[in-house]
């Protein structure tokens, strides 16, 4: 019988549930005891009629509050009704000697359940206007009970019980507000230590408060409620006044405004000794919605997100196509150790055979010279795999288109990837459809921007992800379809801080003769796709078909 806008409600649906509960059961004794009292003492005295009539007065405020769910107007009816039954009963008993003029007390504390303070300050006027008349017209209005005078204790003795249980019932409200407070709080602060980004509200005084974020986690420090607008206190001098400028532009011209700054880093205070530490922000100012509850009219709303600086490590003359990072230049460290120890095994081999060549008999040369060249294949595959994540020179302009097998540059990466993958507790899953066609593509610089991207997803990935790419042939060409998976996050992966790999691989891909897109679905994060025209292998100049050769001394004579 709950209204459904309170059944949701951890704080409404408890005081809803009460009030039904003692409306229907007041109303259902009243409906047993009515006939049982004509039954055995015959027909009824004026107050009992009065109070049956207060009790089943209660069944069309419970179906008022169960049609409606208005808990204010429910509460101000029952304790205006209440506050009447009382008058009534004191004026049928003596007026302003009544022994029920005690309860007048009661429909007030009652009022106290609503969450609107108009409701309890009517009833409160309602009961001292309903004293006054019981007061003025007790002497005109002829008593119609005459009661023992030990009743005017136990009423007194009721009216204490009763109020007691109210306040009890209020006591408990209270403690269940508080309880669903602190449950907010803890979602609250759960929630802001996941994202990545810092909302503040700057209201036109100055005062600035913090709506949600890591704030400890990003600064250093738990700013107090006391603070002033302490983000321009932190901010670079040389910051400050193009911050001014963007506040007062999103502030009076009701625009977002997004800027880079600088902000001081720690706990240490503007002005203190020691040297101040300063990481680069993006912060997007909005006019507040003033149209919520406990928004100021000139309030902006800040939000702050670090920007990750991006490793320059790759040389600026050699076309920056390995900005991809750290990951890059540890995959070059791990192939080139790989290659040392490799070429240091075939020296060691080649030592050996040389040294003891003439006492070693068919078949144990034989198996030196097996390991010499697994161990050359080896290298030679190391050799491959770091040379593909180097930039072409300067005199390399031309492409060199050529078939390639997307299986083969999958297992590429996967075995150049593994390692770090496994150092960050990263899985792989790259396996190619079967049969699929060959491709027509640049193969270095497509293996180079698959390797980028690969790298880069595995080290944003996070622990215990899944990195999956599958292949989807179509009739347009070829997909390559790099999803993120099994995150412990609670949020998908994206590549929002990933933008500057992402345009070095793109470029890359093409002038490999491919594309790169990322596309966004709801409730499934962000995938990187790779998409590979269907194209025809080109013919070189000095190749000729039957027909042209037979056409060709015709043209001459022509």
């Amino acid at each position: 019988m709950i209204h459904p806008a309170a059944a949701d409600d951890s704080f409404l649906a408890p005081i809803h549930r009460s009030l039904l509960t003692s409306c229907l059961l007041s109303g259902t004794v009243a409906l047993f005891v009515f006939p049982l009292h004509l039954a055995l003492a015959g027909p009824p005295h004026a107050a009992t009629i009065l109070v049956l009539a207060w009790m089943l007065c209660q069944w069309p405020i419970a179906h008022y509050l169960s049609r409606t769910g208005a808990m204010n107007a429910t509460i101000a009816l029952s304790s205006g009704l209440f506050a009447s039954f009382v008058a009534a009963v004191c004026l049928m008993t003596g007026g302003k000697s009544s022994f029920a003029l005690l309860w007048l007390l009661i429909p007030p504390v009652e009022a106290a359940f609503a969450t609107s303070r108009r409701v309890t300050i009517g009833v409160s006027v309602y009961c001292c206007a309903l004293f006054a008349a019981v007061t003025a017209f007790s002497a005109s209005v002829p008593q119609s009970m005459t009661l023992p005078p030990e009743a005017g204790l136990f009423a007194s003795i009721a009216a204490f019980i009763y109020t007691g249980m109210l306040a009890a019932r209020i006591s408990l409200d209270r403690h269940r507000a508080s309880s669903e407070v602190l449950k907010s709080g803890t979602r609250l602060e759960r929630v802001s230590n996941t994202v990545c980004e810092v909302l503040l509200e700057l209201d036109r005084d100055g005062g600035l408060s913090v709506l949600g974020g890591p704030v400890r986690k990003m600064f250093g420090l738990e700013p107090s409620f006391s603070d002033q607008d302490w983000v321009f206190h932190r901010l670079n001098v040389s910051d400050r006044p193009k911050y001014l400028t963007c506040l007062a532009d999103a502030r009076e011209g009701g625009r977002d405004v997004q800027l880079d700054v600088r902000l001081r880093l720690g706990s240490s205070k503007p002005g203190e000794g020691g040297q101040a530490e300063y990481s680069n922000f993006r912060l997007r100012l909005r006019p507040a919605d003033t149209s919520g509850a406990g928004t100021r009219c000139g309030s902006v709303v800040l939000a702050l997100q670090e920007v990750e600086r991006q490793n320059a490590d790759a040389d600026p003359q050699q076309g920056g196509h390995v900005a991809g990072g750290k990951a890059c230049w540890t995959l070059i460290e791990e192939a080139g150790a790989s290659v040392r120890d490799q070429v240091s095994e075939i020296v060691d081999l080649a030592s050996q055979v040389e040294e003891e060549g003439k006492s070693l008999t068919q078949g144990s040369l034989h198996q030196k010279v097996r390991r010499i060249r697994s161990a050359g294949d080896r290298s030679a595959c190391s050799l491959n795999a770091m040379l593909d994540l180097v930039p072409a020179g300067q005199g390399r302009l031309a492409n060199e288109f050529c078939k390639v097998d997307l299986d083969d540059c999958l297992t590429h990466s996967r075995n150049l990837i593994g390692p770090l993958a496994d150092r960050l507790k990263v899985s792989l899953d790259l396996v190619a459809a079967a049969d699929l066609p060959a491709v027509f593509v640049d193969k270095k610089k497509f293996r180079q921007s698959l390797h980028l991207i690969l790298s880069e997803i595995v080290e944003t990935a996070g622990a215990g992800a899944l990195v999956h790419a599958e292949t989807i042939a179509g009739p347009s060409g070829i997909e390559l379809v790099m999803t993120v998976c099994n995150r412990q996050s609670s949020l998908h992966w994206t590549s929002g801080n990933s933008q500057a790999v992402f345009e070095n691989a793109s470029r890359l891909l093409e002038e490999a003769g491919a594309a790169l897109t990322i596309r966004s679905s709801l409730g499934s994060g962000e995938r990187v796709v790779v998409a590979i025209p269907v194209r025809a292998e080109k013919r070189k100049p000095d190749q000729s078909t039957g027909a042209d050769a037979v056409s060709a001394p015709w043209a001459e004579s022509a």
